[in-house]
């Protein structure tokens, strides 16, 4: 093949990559809107059927649960998405089967968790007024466990479609999934069965989806599989994101257990719906992120590594734009907003969206995070989260505790602020970093915490 073959070969596959990103952008994008809407149509009904200590009872347990899973995270979904082994069904099937396994034990582990709670809580080890010392938390940490033991079956074909870039079925299968668990929630709170309502239709979500993903996506059929030297792959790469995903979960949801054992419950149970759409606000760039940009740089590492930096550049202004705009709009609109769309019992949210405003601005610097993880860099990806969770657990609680409640929420929110210079250096040992796109994610950080605490 002459240079000027390889050149046009070059330039056609950058040209299906650039295709598959934009057509999975805007399925993503789509998927986040129409998600947007059930999920504002279920709070508007659910907060008039339901008091705010259940959605406190929910955030600490689901908390827990997604503790245990980021605890035993050997990265299986990422393996799947960045092995050059994906095509073959074997590795695909051995995929499957290491997730039945891993989250067996994760059941177990919330079961014993929920045994140790209620023990805890007999002894009054817990103060009075917090989530811990209802009496009601551990019943529901058990019985949402079952949900890992039914996602435990869900295709592994679910990932090989991420990878090969086809969102549209992911998609369409989470906002049915979503649709489904939303009509099945309210079908419960209507008849009566209160906190009961949100843990059932999660149950049934999580049953929905793992059937679909059987025959939804294309694939080989999933069988048990055990091959080693693929095994072996997954936990080469996975061993480091094992310690990233319990520090990861410390910055993403850590706070959730933290604040629900600091706060009185009624203003918990506040902050923790406030926190359910700042999260809802950040998956619209985590999924792009995740699902749209996580593999195409896999893609280019793999056949034009070269062309990394300038494809990092060009995703900053998509999610920049993103993160100014969410993130402002949160700050200026949020008690506005929330005033007119929850009842007078759930004043308060607005407030906390607010101060929650920051955690948004630092999705941009997490881009880096993906490129390192991309390039394979577990370790070094897996630095990063130690350094930002372990900085949470010290600063959040110290910042309560002296500065009280407003101090501690946006020190959370910021908190990967900490990690800044070790994203940058380990960054750059990927990418070409300029001084231009990552001041101006600085700078608009910096201003929106100067006006969280002059104006209140």
């Amino acid at each position: 093949m002459t240079s000027s073959d390889a050149s046009k070969t070059g330039s056609n596959g950058a040209l299906s990559l650039r295709q598959r990103v934009q057509s999975g952008g805007i399925f993503a994008l789509g998927g986040f809107g129409v998600g947007q809407v059930l999920r504002l149509l279920s709070n508007l009904i659910l907060t008039r059927l339901l008091v705010p200590e259940a959605f406190g009872l929910m955030a600490v347990a689901v908390s827990i649960n997604v503790w245990a899973i980021m605890l035993t995270d050997i990265g299986i979904p990422s393996s799947v998405i960045r092995s050059r082994n994906s095509d073959d069904p074997e590795f695909l099937r051995t995929a499957w089967t290491l997730q039945i396994g891993r989250n067996v034990l994760v059941w177990l582990i919330i079961v014993i968790a929920a045994i140790t709670v209620f023990l805890l809580a007999q002894a009054n080890t817990f103060r009075a007024e917090s989530i811990f010392a209802n009496p009601v938390l551990p019943w529901i940490m058990a019985t949402i466990s079952a949900q890992l033991l039914i996602t435990a079956f869900t295709s592994i074909n679910q990932q090989l479609a991420q990878r090969k870039l086809a969102v549209g079925r992911v998609i369409a299968l989470e906002i049915s999934t979503q649709f489904f668990m939303m009509v099945t929630t309210i079908i419960f709170a209507l008849l009566g069965y209160g906190v009961w309502a949100l843990v059932i239709g999660m149950l049934a979500g999580a049953l929905a989806n793992t059937v679909a993903s059987h025959f939804v996506f294309a694939g080989p059929a999933m069988r048990f599989r055990f091959k080693l030297e693929y095994a072996s792959e997954i936990f080469h790469f996975g061993k480091w994101l094992v310690i990233a995903s319990f520090f990861g979960f410390l910055v993403n949801r850590g706070d959730q257990v933290l604040f629900g054992g600091l706060m009185a419950g009624d203003r918990f149970s506040l902050y923790a719906i406030a926190s359910i759409w700042i999260v809802a606000a950040a998956t619209v760039m985590e999924t792009i992120i995740s699902r749209i940009f996580y593999p195409a740089f896999s893609e280019i590492l793999r056949d034009r590594p070269q062309d990394l930096t300038q494809a990092y550049r060009k995703t900053r202004l998509l999610i920049d734009g993103a993160a100014f705009g969410l993130a402002f709009a949160a700050f200026f609109f949020a008690e506005f907003a929330f005033s007119i769309i929850y009842p007078g019992n759930y004043a308060g949210v607005g407030y906390f969206v607010k101060l929650l405003s920051p955690f948004l601005l630092m999705m941009p610097f997490r881009l880096i995070n993906t490129a390192v993880l991309a390039a394979g860099d577990s370790r070094n990806f897996t630095a990063i989260t130690v350094l930002a969770g372990t900085s949470m657990l010290v600063v959040a609680p110290t910042a309560f505790h002296l500065f009280g409640e407003r101090a501690a929420v946006v020190s959370y929110a910021a908190i990967e602020l900490v990690a800044l210079p070790l994203i940058w250096r380990q960054g750059a040992k990927h990418l070409k970093l300029d001084l231009l796109t990552e001041g101006r994610a600085l700078f608009a950080l910096v201003l929106l915490l100067l006006l969280i605490f002059t104006t209140g």
